[in-house]
């Protein structure tokens, strides 16, 4: 009965982890925090199914996505799990997608799915929060 009130207290932690995760990368977005978003971003970084390799091109990534007023409005978890086998198909089908996940994506984690406001949009993250360091590996959205 222990293990089973101690199993379910780490899903609800975890749960809400994964989505204060997600709120804070919606609230950088939101201030217009790319510099922050950059560093909190491995390189290579993964923008839908392209790659990017260098870290200048990371921040100006994020740069980007503030200059040209993007926000995300409302923003939930709608679904959060640990990687699997092929979780490199929810950004792109290809091998080098494929290598990117098993080379430089740590195994401990997250695929992350944000809700928005907006029509109902969806961001993908891949996302871990080890060590007391927060890291973005990845990047798909909105779709």
């Amino acid at each position: 009965m222990a293990a089973l009130i101690l199993l379910a207290s780490c899903a609800s932690l975890q749960h809400s982890w994964d989505q204060g995760n997600v709120q804070t990368v919606a609230r950088l977005i939101n201030e217009g925090q790319a510099d922050k978003l950059a560093a909190m971003s491995a390189v290579p970084f993964l923008v839908d199914g392209e790659i990017v390799t260098l870290k200048p091109d990371v921040a100006s990534f994020w740069s980007g996505i503030v200059k040209a007023g993007f926000k995300v409005e409302g923003a939930t978890l709608v679904q959060a799990a640990p990687l699997a086998p092929d979780s490199y198909t929810q950004f792109a089908n290809t091998m080098e997608v494929k290598t990117f996940f098993a080379q430089y994506v740590k195994k401990e984690a997250r695929l992350l799915e944000l809700g928005t406001s907006q029509s109902g949009k969806r961001i993908l993250l891949i996302f871990s929060d080890s060590s007391f360091k927060k890291t973005i590996y990845g990047f798909k959205g909105p779709y």
